[in-house]
């Protein structure tokens, strides 16, 4: 039926109107004929009698026929127009190429789809997880149970008797689901629970919220970029008025910089003076010393030995312990690793102290008598030695 044009279905109501109209002629010519016989039967004298009885009963037949026609007329127009706005409907729901088939052998009104999943152990998951919570759910592969090609798992909760138990389970689920007809097989309509429907217009109230009070800021942003933009004109002046002021104020620095430079220059000329006097009387001394280090050494006298103890860091955790005396022995050098672990420098040097003073060393042959013997000059050539 939906296939057919307003033609088509004119020419049947048609059709319809001219076998309406036969029974009635064939009704009124039968009730004519009786008619007649009567009214011979009773008055055969009277043949104007009969014809007036005749012209009566084809005129009421006429007007009985002409009122049915136009209410049949009248009937089909309005009718037509419902008729074709549900044929329009039935069609878009009939005739849309992505409708869904759906084939599911279930006792029940409907069911409602909640989600899709690729993988089926999900879709059990959810189905095991719905079923703790008290809903009667299962799920199914789409392309087994409809006409859809589609390769996933669709979890449902149900079958319920009708809409309105749907609903009530449907309540309890935070999601838009979509409400399968079973007998029909197609998804009737979408359906979100009300706390959903809550949250939605609450975000949504928000996202309004939000563009009213962005709109606020915009015009509090213009408002205030104006206000900028009047004080532009005053701090610049002001900012001219510090920048000459800053001028005038960089050239009396600079004069008094270029002051302070020649007394620095002239300072710093003094103290290398001083610096270069400094090291020609420490090298005088050193010459003096080594002088009477020879005269001693030429005299073979003695002296008593005292040591100096110093410890240079060579790199992390690493360095060399240097003794040096004032008897022209050979310099004492000791490297040492892993400082931290023999307690430090300062332990070492008391170590290194506590054994030359008590004992003396005897290191590549020359012997360094304890702290504070007497002993002669070393004259010898071997500047450095170690332990």
């Amino acid at each position: 039926m939906s296939d057919k044009t307003n033609d088509e279905k004119l020419r049947i109501l048609q059709e319809r109107l001219a076998q309406i109209k036969q029974k009635q002629d064939t009704a009124a010519s039968k009730n004519q004929q009786k008619e007649t016989i009567k009214v011979i039967n009773s008055d055969d004298k009277n043949p104007k009698a009969i014809k007036k009885t005749l012209n009566l009963s084809s005129l009421k037949k006429s007007a009985i026929i002409g009122l049915i026609a136009c209410f049949i007329f009248y009937g089909y127009t309005n009718f037509n127009a419902l008729f074709s706005n549900f044929l329009s409907e039935k069609n878009i729901e009939e005739s849309s190429p992505n409708q869904v088939e759906y084939k599911l052998n279930l006792e029940g009104n409907n069911v409602a789809i909640i989600r899709s999943f690729e993988d089926e152990n999900s879709a059990k998951a959810l189905v095991n997880d719905l079923k703790v919570k008290g809903f009667k759910a299962d799920y199914f592969f789409l392309p087994s149970k409809s006409n859809s090609p589609k390769e996933v798992y669709q979890v449902f909760i149900g079958p319920y008797e009708n809409e309105y138990e749907t609903s009530q389970w449907i309540q309890n689920i935070d999601r838009k689901v979509s409400i399968l007809n079973l007998s029909k097989g197609r998804i009737s309509k979408e359906m979100k629970s009300n706390k959903l429907i809550k949250k939605e217009k609450a975000e949504q109230e928000k996202k309004e919220n939000d563009i009213k009070q962005k709109e606020q800021l915009k015009i509090k942003k213009e408002a205030k970029e104006k206000a900028k933009q009047e004080n532009i004109a005053k701090e610049k002046a002001e900012q001219e008025k510090l920048a000459n002021d800053n001028k005038q104020k960089e050239q009396i620095k600079f004069q008094e910089e270029e002051k302070e430079q020649e007394k620095f220059k002239l300072q710093k000329q003094e103290l290398e003076n001083e610096k270069n006097q400094l090291k020609k009387d420490r090298e005088q001394l050193k010459k003096q010393e080594r002088s009477l280090l020879t005269e001693r050494i030429q005299l073979k006298s003695k002296i008593i030995i005292k040591y100096t103890y110093d410890f240079q860091t060579t790199k992390e955790d690493e360095g060399v312990l240097i003794i040096k005396n004032n008897a022209n022995y050979p310099v004492i050098k000791q490297n040492y690793a892993k400082i931290t672990s023999q307690g430090g420098i300062e332990k070492i040097k008391e170590k290194a102290e506590y054994d030359l003073n008590r004992h003396g060393e005897n290191i590549d042959g020359i012997y360094f008598e304890k702290n504070g013997t007497i002993v002669p000059i070393y004259d010898g050539k071997i500047t450095e030695v170690s332990l």
